[in-house]
């Protein structure tokens, strides 16, 4: 019982960290480097640091973990995925959308992994699932495609904010959301690899 209030009591204080770490970033991106938090600055790339470190824990599980191989190799490729799109700027530079065919042939890569190796797939994402930390690795992915998508709806901006302000103040609460939500994904990885469930 003392345990379990334990545990529930640190799980609270990593999530507050992820909250007030997230918010951090934004004060120094806008207040100390009076940035616009565009494309290249500190939030993103440390929302890049963050999907990185997730693709590969997820990918040292698949190495260390052959009987659930696929599943890992899965969630890494799609984390890999994610980091992709984040990285489209770059991609730009080879060509306008490039990180879509290089993202494609990643998820095809994974996905006929797990096709030829079922077995190791099906048990790889019900660890993942059975995982005491996949509730909050699934609250964070609603986080980064979901509610940041839908709080960076430009025209809601238009409307509360007067001035030339308005990108500024989209991009400060999309990219602040995304950030928590790749930290909570983070947190769900590193505690995954660290589970014995995640491990059995």
């Amino acid at each position: 019982m003392k345990n379990s209030l334990l545990k529930q009591v640190i799980l609270f204080v990593l999530l507050a960290a992820c909250a007030a770490f997230s918010a951090g970033i934004l004060f120094f991106d806008v207040v100390i480097l009076k940035d616009q938090v565009n494309e290249i600055s500190t939030t993103e790339i440390v929302q890049e640091a963050f999907l990185v470190i997730t693709a590969v824990l997820f990918f040292i599980q698949s190495r260390r973990q052959k009987s659930q191989r696929g599943g890992f190799i899965l969630a890494a490729g799609f984390f890999c995925c994610m980091l992709f799109r984040e990285l489209d700027a770059l991609f730009d530079m080879i060509h306008q959308g490039a990180w879509v065919y290089f993202a494609s042939m990643l998820a095809i890569y994974s996905l006929c992994w797990a096709a030829f190796t079922p077995k190791t797939t099906l048990n790889g994402l019900n660890a993942l699932v059975a995982n005491e930390s996949f509730p909050i690795l699934m609250f964070g992915l609603v986080i980064i495609l979901v509610l940041s998508r839908v709080m960076g709806i430009h025209f809601i901006w238009q409307a509360a904010v007067a001035g030339d302000n308005v990108r500024l103040v989209k991009n400060l609460v999309e990219e602040g959301i995304e950030l928590f939500g790749y930290s909570l994904c983070l947190l769900a990885a590193v505690r995954m690899s660290c589970s014995k469930l995640a491990l059995a």
